[in-house]
């Protein structure tokens, strides 16, 4: 799989943001479409940050938007191979 070519992808459909902001659904949201959850240290932080500043304003970096993007990748192949045992055998498209 061309990891580079699914990047710049998702950049277009998803966007590209090092700043958390809130999606089209009001969820915190940063890096290429990275829903945040409870499990990244960068929600608590955006959440105390907004309740004390209304306009508080946070960024991630570009390692970290690498981190979370790998992470997110490879949650979704794991589903994808279990709905879809063949799913290796796919054209890439």
């Amino acid at each position: 799989m061309d990891l580079e070519k699914l990047k710049k992808q998702l950049i277009i459909d998803e966007g590209y943001k090092l700043e958390v902001y809130l999606d089209h659904l009001g969820y915190p949201t940063v890096g290429i479409g990275h829903l945040l959850t409870k499990k990244d240290p960068e929600l608590l932080q955006w959440e105390l940050g907004r309740k004390n500043t209304p306009n508080f304003s946070m960024k991630i970096t570009e390692a970290r938007c690498q981190e979370l993007f790998l992470a997110d990748i490879a949650n979704v192949i794991k589903d994808c191979r279990k709905l879809f045992p063949e799913f290796d055998s796919y054209a890439e498209e």
